[in-house]
């Protein structure tokens, strides 16, 4: 039997947990799902009572491979009575609170510094979903390569897939005109500030307004438009922030973009560009992290993300060239395809029939 310990997060983290379990439902795999307490999504309590919550699951003797989902946690406690030859596996999504510390929080910065460490030690074989936080790993913490398996994300082409313009959709959510499309949080890694700084240095050049999806708390993004403009209504007028967005009407969304922009200045992996293209949207990314590897030569890339400047003229590039438009959605169908579901999850039936019979 395969345990389970899935992510408390509304992410892609999230994402990735729910077609994994599924996948190995389909295979049929017997797997138990092993869900933390609500209590321990706070990352100071979730580190130490989920290796106490680890235990219990290892005393599970039905278990013969126990993976855990979530970046941070448990596999603290190295189990020295592993009579039943358990394997332990442990997927890390990313490690931005090492890389990018100045934009984390002082509890952030240590769990990735000092706990995560010790779980990948802890772990006989790691999952990462790109290249690009493999070689962080190596890296950051000397991880030996040979422990580090790259399993690609999916995209489930039933739910992301080129949608007629629906005006009914787009008016419920106030666009009414050409538009931008940015989809995320505004997390200070996602680069929004830069983003809306460079869409306020041209908004007056282009047709288009920008719609912003995703947690977006309205009132600091309020602020951060009044700090970079006197012309703040004639702004916010440009400015669309609906929020979340229901799940059916987010493939209608990204269809009906001009473009896509992603100034992130780091990802593990990132679905948003790739719901886009197979959406058909061509897409603006940063040219770092994992994005350049999952977006392959279907974007037009952002060299510098810190740079507004560089980011409007990408914009500018974009939207007064449509065969450009046309050659990036091209490209972007063909990249697609390289990014399944059922891939991902063979591959980690593969990995745990490899390490059963070790």
């Amino acid at each position: 039997m395969i345990g389970i310990i899935p992510p408390n997060t509304n992410t892609g983290e999230s994402k990735y947990s729910e077609y994994l379990i599924n996948g190995l439902k389909e295979s049929d795999f017997d797997i138990k799902v092993f869900k933390n307490p609500l209590l321990l999504n706070r990352p100071n309590i979730k580190i130490f009572m989920g290796s106490i919550l680890l235990k219990k699951i290892i005393s599970d003797e039905s278990i013969s491979i126990l993976h855990n989902l979530d970046n941070l946690g448990p596999f603290l406690l190295k189990n020295n009575n592993n009579n039943n030859n358990k394997k332990f596996v442990l997927t890390v999504h990313d490690i931005a609170p090492v890389l990018l510390p100045q934009i984390h929080s002082r509890i952030m910065r240590f769990n990735f510094n000092n706990i995560l460490p010790k779980l990948i030690r802890n772990s006989d074989s790691i999952i990462v979903p790109s290249t690009s936080t493999k070689k962080d790993l190596i890296s950051e913490f000397e991880i030996n390569k040979s422990k580090i398996n790259v399993i690609h994300l999916g995209i489930d082409k039933t739910i992301f897939f080129p949608r007629e313009a629906n005006t009914d959709i787009l008016k419920k959510y106030g666009i009414d005109r050409k538009y931008l499309l940015y989809v995320g949080g505004d997390n200070p890694r996602k680069n929004l500030k830069n983003l809306i700084k460079s869409f306020i240095d041209i908004y007056q050049d282009i047709d288009y307004n920008l719609v912003l999806i995703g947690p977006i708390n309205k009132k600091n993004l309020l602020s951060l438009i009044k700090s970079f403009s006197d012309n703040f209504q004639d702004v916010l007028n440009r400015i669309i922030i609906p929020g979340y967005v229901k799940n059916d009407d987010l493939p209608i969304l990204y269809s009906s973009a001009s473009a896509f922009v992603f100034p992130s200045l780091y990802e593990g992996f990132g679905f948003p560009p790739l719901e886009s293209m197979a959406c058909g949207t061509p897409v603006i990314v940063s040219d770092n992290s994992s994005i350049r590897e999952i977006v392959g030569n279907a974007g037009l890339f952002i060299k510098n993300p810190l740079n507004s400047n560089e980011i409007s003229e990408k914009i500018i590039q974009i939207a007064e060239n449509d065969k450009l438009k046309f050659k990036l959605k091209k490209r972007g169908f063909k990249q697609v395809n390289k990014f399944n579901w059922d891939t991902a999850v063979l591959k980690t039936i593969k990995l745990y029939d490899n390490m059963l019979n070790e």
